[in-house]
């Protein structure tokens, strides 16, 4: 029997519903814009990554800012901003998957039952593994722990490490590979 989610769950997947909607309709509406808002540097940059994370409407365009602004700011903060940006954006679909726990399950499903204890078990290092490797997976992901109530401080804290190291790692390549492609052009910072 499958169970209906209570008040609670039901209102905060309906936020997190709304917000994950309307910022797709306002990056969809507004896309141009998005792009200047990059231009102020590292406030910018989060707040890319927070609509990029926090939606589907917006596949890659953290990451290009990530890597271009590596390449002209300084990496290390850039990726630390992008890392927080992105696992602050996560929490949308985490709390929107939150709401849908009694609408996908059958609770006596006995392989639903060993997955979701495992995922309990070992799920941080899945969702760090997730979070460091650039993957389109990870929004779907985000919802499905947020379904099976993984524990939301486990999540963030994995999510934030894997998501810095990921946008360490683009920002850095960004400083390297376009600062020797702008010098190589004749125009260094």
């Amino acid at each position: 029997m499958k169970r209906r989610p209570t008040k609670r769950e039901a209102l905060v997947g309906g936020i997190s519903l709304a917000i994950t909607v309307t910022l797709c309709i306002f990056i969809i509406q507004h896309r141009g814009y998005l792009e200047h808002i990059a231009r102020y540097g590292y406030i910018g940059c989060f707040i890319t990554n927070i609509l990029a994370s926090g939606t589907i409407a917006m596949p890659g365009l953290g990451m290009i800012i990530t890597f271009t602004l590596g390449g002209v700011l300084n990496p290390a903060i850039v990726g630390a901003v992008a890392g927080i940006g992105e696992a602050v954006g996560a929490v949308t679909a985490y709390f929107t998957g939150y709401s849908g726990r009694g609408l996908f399950r059958d609770s006596n499903n006995s392989l639903y039952l060993r997955f979701n204890d495992m995922l309990h078990r070992h799920g941080s290092k899945g969702v760090f593994f997730m979070a460091s490797i650039i993957n389109p997976f990870y929004y779907p992901f985000a919802l499905f722990m947020g379904m099976i109530r993984f524990g939301f401080l486990r999540f963030f804290l994995a999510t934030w490490a894997g998501r810095t190291i990921k946008n360490m790692v683009l920002a850095y390549l960004g400083y390297f590979g376009l600062r020797s492609v702008l010098q190589w052009l004749g125009l260094s910072f």
